[in-house]
Parts: structure tokens; C-alpha cells; sequence
């Protein structure tokens, strides 16, 4: 089964807000970018899922096309340091997560330990629907995930990992004794460049 992951477009934050659940809007042009994203993505994909998150549920909305929610895909919540900005978080706090972020959380928010479970769960759960292709609209915290799986990536290494707005990420779920995820490619949506190796 092939899988395609894309990020949401650039979003308008231009006082620094935390977000992960947090809705914060699209740069206008997302709509010509939804538009490129479409031109570049297959014609025939049997399914497409996306974060519930306002953000990644307008590029399909533009597009009059049908598709599913799923939580799964959301983005980290940061608990208490949604809809704050950066700067308004106590350093302390913002320390002390940082030092561990795979297994600490944000105040009252979730671990990125736990993130990447139920994105990776999520996934191989969708190799049971025997769809040939399908498409998740997510964040890139899910997407890192997603590397991580794929590359062998340790949890604390994933923040490396450059997730563009204007990438497809092109991975495969391969059968075997359990299913197990590849990295095949990524295209740039507005060079079509198609890269098969992250830097």
C-alpha cells in the first residue's frame, strides 16, 4: 500500500502562538496550494484521513472532496501552552520539557512518546482496509513520526528532521509477519523535484 502525507500550508501566526490543537488560520494562499497539492497527489486514491485540526480540514474542503477525521493525526497538544505565545511560557517549564521531550509532556499536554504511538498505530491500522493508496492530511510532529518509523530515527533525534509545507511524503506499508513502513520519496509540489533521501 502506498501512502501520501502531507503537511497543512503555512499558517498565520504572526505573534508566535504555541499550537498543536490549537486552531490558528491558513495563509491565504492555501487555496492555490491545495489546488498544486491535488496536481501532484494520484487520481485514484481509495482514502483520504486527516487531523480534525481547522488547518488541515480547509486544503480538502477547497477541494469538495470527501475524506475522514481521525485524532490520531492531530498534531501534539500542548496543554497549557495552547494559544500562548512562546514567550509567555515559563522558561522553567519550557526547559524541562525540552530536556526530554519524548518522554515529558507540556503542562497538562501529551508526550511525544505517545504521539508517536498512536500515529504509527493509526497507520498500520489502515493497512487492514486493503486500499491500494491512500492520503493522510497531518502535522509534523505526526509526519516525524512517521520518519521515525520508517528510518529506524530515535524519538530524540526526530526535531533534525526538516518537515516542509510544500513536500508530498511518499512511504509504503509492506505485509510480512507484521506490516512495516518505508520511505520511498518526497516531491516538492512547486519545483517537482522528487527527492529520495532526507539531508
Amino acid at each position: 500500500m502506498e501512502l501520501f502525507v502531507i503537511r497543512h500550508t503555512e499558517v498565520q501566526n504572526p505573534n508566535n502562538f504555541c499550537y498543536g490543537n490549537f486552531d490558528i488560520p491558513l495563509n491565504p494562499n492555501y487555496e492555490l496550494k491545495s489546488k498544486m497539492f491535488f496536481e501532484n497527489l494520484p487520481n485514484d486514491l481509495d482514502q483520504i484521513y486527516s487531523s480534525p485540526s481547522k488547518r488541515c480540514t480547509d486544503l480538502l474542503d477547497f477541494q469538495n472532496i470527501s475524506f475522514s477525521t481521525h485524532n490520531d493525526l492531530r498534531e501534539l497538544d500542548f496543554g497549557d501552552w495552547e494559544g500562548k505565545k512562546w514567550d509567555d511560557i515559563d522558561e522553567k517549564d519550557l526547559n524541562y520539557w525540552m530536556e526530554d521531550y519524548v518522554n515529558r509532556s507540556p503542562k497538562n499536554g501529551e508526550k511525544m512518546i505517545d504521539l508517536y504511538n498512536r500515529s504509527i498505530e493509526f497507520t498500520y491500522k489502515t493497512f487492514e482496509s486493503n486500499c491500494q493508496k491512500i492520503l493522510f492530511v497531518t502535522h509534523a510532529g505526526v509526519i516525524r513520526a512517521l520518519f521515525a518509523e520508517a528510518l529506524k530515527i530515535n524519538l530524540n533525534q526526530i526535531f533534525n528532521i526538516a518537515i516542509q509545507y510544500d513536500e508530498i511524503y511518499r512511504f509504503q506499508i509492506n505485509s510480512s509477519d507484521k506490516p512495516s513502513l518505508l520511505f520511498l520519496d518526497m516531491t516538492n509540489i512547486l519545483t517537482g523535484e522528487i527527492i529520495q533521501k532526507l539531508d
